[in-house]
């Protein structure tokens, strides 16, 4: 298993206000995006804290895990104030994010924001209100998708003696199998990854503590001094593995990134310029860290959300129903177009096998195409990425989308297109 893993718990970029890609926007429609593959809720966030029209956010992951979590995270941003201050709200989502281990007063969050995901899930009409203007869809999916998931919330909630998950062994022996020979000399290896990779491809503000201390431990943010001593449960998955007889045997454990780290999302840039000190220097070194840049996005996210109230609606699309949804071969998905796709970088091959179908049944007239770039892919070489890069202006060709001015993205993270019916 390479650097990357085989579950997406974070994406690849920075967060984006999606609407700000979006042309045609009507005050009587609501916007209608599509998130392929987006790996976590950042752009979500980011977007509904700046969109003041009625939007509805389709979703598609490739893991219920993800779900999972997607769930937890729209629950906590949602959560009145009354009941969960700003701050703590930030340290909640933050540790919940990156964190191998969280503190006490986390875990016990956790368990009880299970216990409403649990009643949220199993509810018969499959629809459930967050706030007001707040609802969630999970009606398209599958029974035995429901019945997934209500049993990731319930594993949240068991008791560690009955259900253990040992996160501090399955790191270790993920960062072990990855490096091999280089484990006794991990520390020269993680500061090659940072100078030689991530700073050169853009990522300047990640320092060496905050690296390493997330390349040995998986622990990303420390957040107030807090003792971190409790499994991050949402950062467990199943995996499959097959011997050599060829029997099938799955086994819960971390089996996500354990190469580029959970800081690209939030981390990489200050989202606004209101803090000067955001981008300050000493001796040519930020001196606010990809840590404190984090915190900052996501306490003006959270802030942000709180102040809007238009109509919003996040439904969740069952697991590889990429092709149902471009053939619209159920009633469900007939004359579903979308102002806007978002792909990340785990789910490109799907406009490769869905082609000119992929714009034609769902892709609105003028709608915009963004796919995820894997510059920060630390596995993959500069001369894989600039084919890579190639590769995604030939596929988007096929589905009928052409280059759009990409200099508004910074970090060249995400390529823009734009569909053409012509």
């Amino acid at each position: 298993m390479d650097g990357a893993g085989n579950i997406t718990f974070w994406g690849y970029s920075p967060s984006l206000c999606l609407t700000k890609y979006v042309d045609n926007q009507s005050n009587d429609q609501p916007i209608r995006l599509l998130l392929l593959g987006s790996g976590d809720i950042r752009h979500v966030l980011h977007t509904l804290a700046f969109t003041t029209s009625p939007i509805h956010i389709y979703m598609l992951e490739s893991q219920l895990e993800v779900y999972a979590r997607h769930l937890l995270f729209l629950q906590l941003v949602f959560t009145s104030i009354d009941q969960i201050g700003l701050q703590e709200k930030c340290e909640h989502y933050l540790e919940l994010f990156a964190n191998l281990h969280i503190n006490t007063h986390t875990e016990q969050y956790l368990k009880e924001a299970a216990t409403q995901l649990i009643q949220h899930v199993t509810n018969i009409n499959g629809q459930f209100q967050l706030a007001s203007n707040v609802t969630i869809d999970v009606s398209l999916l599958k029974y035995k998708e429901k019945d997934f998931l209500e049993g990731i919330f319930q594993f949240w909630r068991a008791p560690p003696a009955k259900q253990p998950f040992p996160a501090e062994l399955a790191w270790d022996g993920r960062v072990r199998q990855y490096l091999g020979a280089r484990y006794d000399t991990r520390r020269n290896a993680f500061d090659w990854d940072l100078h030689m990779k991530l700073a050169e491809r853009g990522f300047k503000r990640l320092n060496a503590q905050e690296y390493g201390d997330w390349r040995e431990k998986g622990l990303a943010f420390h957040l107030n001094r807090q003792d971190y001593t409790q499994p991050n449960r949402t950062l467990a998955s199943a995996h499959v593995f097959q011997s050599t007889d060829g029997t099938k045997q799955a086994r819960r454990g971390y089996w996500g990134d354990i190469l580029t780290g959970p800081f690209v999302a939030h981390g990489l840039e200050p989202i606004d310029n209101d803090d000067p000190q955001m981008q300050s220097k000493a001796n040519d070194k930020f001196v606010k860290t990809a840590t404190d840049v984090s915190e900052y996005n996501v306490l003006k996210l959270i802030d942000q959300v709180q102040l809007q109230n238009n109509q919003i609606k996040i439904i969740f699309l069952p697991l590889n129903s990429i092709a149902d949804l471009c053939t619209a071969s159920t009633q469900r998905y007939q004359n579903l177009q979308f102002d806007l796709i978002y792909v990340g970088c785990g789910l490109t091959h799907y406009l490769n096998e869905q082609g000119e179908h992929f714009s034609s049944s769902i892709m609105s007239r003028g709608s915009t195409l963004l796919l995820e770039l894997p510059t920060f892919l630390l596995d993959l070489k500069q001369d894989q990425l600039e084919q890579l890069e190639k590769r995604y202006d030939e596929l988007a060709k096929t589905a009928k989308c052409i280059p759009r001015d990409n200099e508004e993205v910074k970090a060249n993270v995400i390529k823009i297109y734009k569909y053409d019916q012509s």
